[in-house]
């Protein structure tokens, strides 16, 4: 089966060169996002807040560490 639609083409410029190296972890962190990901840690998690009201955001902390391990953290 062919495709009706032809791929567009897509360029990206920027003035530093390390901008582009982890342009790859959106996508990924998208796909986290429509599997529902931070709503299911949302649900399951819970981390005691400081006293100023910090600290107690789970499902940011799931997605930098979602980030961190497409990106090669250890």
């Amino acid at each position: 089966m062919q495709s009706s639609h032809a791929a567009a083409a897509v360029s990206s410029a920027f003035d530093d060169p390390n901008l582009i190296a982890y342009g790859g972890l959106e996508p990924v962190v998208r796909l986290a996002e429509r599997c529902g990901l931070p709503a299911l840690v949302g649900e399951h998690v819970g981390l005691p807040a400081s006293k100023d009201g910090t600290g107690a955001f789970p499902a940011a902390k799931l997605m930098s560490l979602v980030g961190s391990m497409a990106a090669g953290a250890d």
